[in-house]
Parts: C-alpha cells; structure tokens; sequence
C-alpha cells in the first residue's frame, strides 16, 4: 500500500534509508558503504520537519499484512530545471528494502509520484541515477518510460 508518510514513521524510514543505499553508490567512488550509511543516518536526523514542508513529499509503501515500511521516495515539488526555468517534481530519493526488490515497489511509488505531479500541473518527474547502477537504469528506461535527458561527468582531481 503507497501512502503519504507520516511523522510516527520517521523512526522506521530511518532505518530503512541506510539499508537501500548499497546500490546507489557510483562505482567511480572511493568511499566505505558505513561511511555513506552514517551520512545518510545524519541527512535524515530531521524528516519529521521535512514532512512538514509543504512542496517536499515522502512517500511509502507499506506491507499490508505487517505494516512494515518496504519502500519509499522523497520528492521536491518546487524543484526549478536549471537550463529551462521550468517547475518539476525531482525525486530527491528512493529505496526499496533489498529483500523486496523485484516486486514492483519501485513501479507503484513512481506511479503515485507521476500522479501527484499531474495534479499539481507539473509535466516532469525527474531524478538521478549512478551510471553503475545497471539494475536502476534499466528498470528505469525500459520498465517505467523515463528517458535519458542529462549525463554528469565527474572528474578526479588529486
């Protein structure tokens, strides 16, 4: 079940937000999984005032049987495209539970997503993916209709 998170679940998403990261670390960087788990833990100390903010929204599904968060996707919408000027929903994060992947969490959160942004007379729903992200990218592409519209380059410099 997708639903709008609430702040008694603030608790359980932090749980779950350091446990979805594994995948989305770009493989070109040099940095321990525990280290982006704990700077994750940090980012999300404050959700229950991001809930409170009315253009940025966090998602969840939840299991129907246990009521158990499984999955979840934050979003900004007031996010600005820096090249047009144009208003659009940016997914800011999005995780499933590992042990729920390939359940279609991912389809359902987006779908809700999709149509929260319609509503609000938004045309795009964007986000970032990690070029090493294989799994996501191809999910993305060929399963949930986005579309390639950018490429970050990154460069080492010592």
């Amino acid at each position: 079940m997708i639903r709008l998170a609430r702040p008694k679940d603030a608790d359980a998403l932090r749980a779950l937000i350091p446990q979805c990261v594994v995948s989305s670390i770009p493989h070109t960087r040099s940095v321990a999984l525990t280290d982006v788990q704990a700077y994750c833990t940090h980012n999300y100390q404050e959700l229950e005032r991001m809930m409170e903010q009315p253009n940025l929204v966090i998602l969840v599904e939840e299991e129907k049987a246990t009521r158990e968060l499984i999955g979840y996707l934050i979003l900004d919408f007031a996010h600005i495209e820096p090249s047009t000027g144009e208003k659009q929903c940016f997914i800011i994060d999005l995780g499933v539970h590992p042990t729920r992947r390939g359940r279609y969490g991912t389809h359902r959160l987006l779908a809700k997503a999709s149509k929260m942004a319609a509503a609000r007379g938004l045309d795009y729903l964007v986000g970032v993916v990690s070029s090493s992200n294989e799994r996501t990218l191809q999910l993305a592409l060929k399963g949930l209709d986005f579309e390639v519209e950018r490429v970050q380059i990154m460069r080492r410099c010592r």
